[in-house]
């Protein structure tokens, strides 16, 4: 701003001598014509010393209104010493940082969909056994040996650890396969039970299923009882804490029973009623504890127990 203020007086200086040096003709024939340049010359220099000193005025009011600028952090920005790194440094490390954990993460996602048969983008799965596809979930056959006729699953489509998290268009829909399957095997006389259990959360290999499997109305409704006696028996010898053994969902609901995080087993009678158990000692706890329970319930020999664990 100082220089171009410098330059304009000079320039007017050099008006006002040229303005002295023409009124010696004033008295000429053709002062009219001189008078006439001189004002305009004036004139002209006036104009562009107002337009400097604007431009100089609106370049400064607009450096002190951009949002990025202080004086701490202009002086950070232009030295970058080694003790002490800049903003920029220190903000695009962090960027560079938060890049790569979400590539990590994707990879590592991308990875299990890969090694997971029962993720839907996997080339690899078992589409035979597939009976009904919705948005987010689907609806198919064991890949083993069913414990009753009409046994089944409902799976999320992408893969997740466990139905206590997912998404609550996921949640809808599995509910309402549920209903589904409620409604079809209720002409058949018979009744549903769910089963989940959530182990092994820390790795995310697993993949969340719930075990569908279709009961004669009379054994179904002694379900509670003997899931409530398998647990508490259970419990008096795996549990290390004296926590709460069975927690009843039928008032909060799965979500509103237990936090997240935690590894549980949850079996389901119908769509109102159920227990959750959340599981302190993964090591001693049996994945197959509550299709063990059922083939209690419906006295299976021995060989049927040992086929489906060797399937």
């Amino acid at each position: 701003m100082k220089g171009k203020l410098e330059e304009s007086e000079k320039l007017m200086q050099e008006a006002e001598n040229m303005k002295a040096k023409l009124g010696a003709a004033y008295n000429s024939p053709k002062r009219q014509d001189i008078g006439s340049s001189s004002r305009y010359v004036v004139q002209d220099l006036s104009i562009r010393k107002k337009k400097d000193d604007d431009g100089d005025l609106h370049l400064a009011q607009k450096i002190t209104q951009n949002k990025q600028f202080t004086i701490s952090g202009q002086a950070d920005d232009e030295y970058d010493f080694e003790d002490d790194p800049s903003r920029k440094s220190r903000k695009k490390r962090g960027e560079n940082d938060n890049k790569a954990s979400e590539k990590a993460i994707a990879k590592h996602i991308w990875t299990l969909q890969e090694r997971c048969l029962f993720c839907f983008e996997n080339p690899n799965r078992p589409r035979h056994l597939v009976v009904a596809i919705a948005n987010f979930t689907y609806l198919m056959l064991l890949q083993w040996e069913p414990v009753v006729p009409g046994h089944c699953c409902i799976l999320p489509m992408q893969h997740e650890s466990v139905t206590r998290t997912v998404d609550n268009s996921v949640w809808d829909e599995i509910r309402s396969f549920k209903k589904c399957l409620i409604m079809m095997f209720a002409k058949q006389e018979k009744e549903l039970v769910f089963i989940e259990t959530v182990m092994g959360l820390a790795q995310q290999r697993r993949h969340c299923l719930i075990e569908c499997i279709p009961l004669p109305q009379e054994i179904a409704k002694q379900a509670p009882l003997y899931f409530k006696k398998a647990i508490e028996e259970a419990e008096d010898e795996w549990s290390q804490h004296n926590a709460k053994k069975l927690i009843d969902t039928s008032v909060k609901g799965l979500r509103g029973s237990i936090p997240k995080d935690f590894p549980y087993f949850h079996v389901e009678f119908g769509l109102n009623k159920g227990f959750v158990h959340v599981i302190d000692d993964e090591k001693q706890f049996k994945s197959s504890f509550g299709l063990n329970v059922i083939r209690g319930m419906l006295q299976l020999s021995e060989e049927d127990m040992h086929r489906y664990q060797l399937s």
